[in-house]
């Protein structure tokens, strides 16, 4: 992996959690919709990709299950798990770049002093 600013990895790790909160709703809205197939996004990946290159590359279709006769692979309670869990990750990432951003500006208010 290229070196890259801690901010700017942040700042992917929070676009990477939002775009898989938006695959986790359209997974959870089309759980009535015979034959569709999850999808998901490789976290790892997409943290470890170029970071020039788009998060969607690490978009993925789990289309080798089904839970039901129709052949939809959604499971309720397993994404709704998921959105806690990227909701909490999201959460982290988020006050860490908080915290960040206030050292800097500590830093920066404090050098005119």
């Amino acid at each position: 992996m290229d070196k890259v600013s801690t901010s700017a990895l942040l700042e992917r790790a929070l676009a990477a959690a939002s775009l898989r909160q938006k695959l986790l709703a359209n997974n959870l809205a089309n759980v009535g919709t015979p034959g569709y197939k999850r999808f998901d996004l490789a976290m790892k990946a997409a943290l470890h990709q170029n970071m020039n290159s788009p998060l969607e590359n690490s978009i993925y279709r789990q289309a080798g299950t089904s839970l039901r006769l129709d052949g939809n692979n959604v499971d309720v309670e397993q994404e709704m798990t998921y959105v806690a869990e990227n909701e909490a990750y999201f959460n982290a990432v988020a006050n860490s770049l908080i915290k960040q951003l206030a050292t800097l500006r500590y830093l920066i208010t404090e050098g005119r002093r």
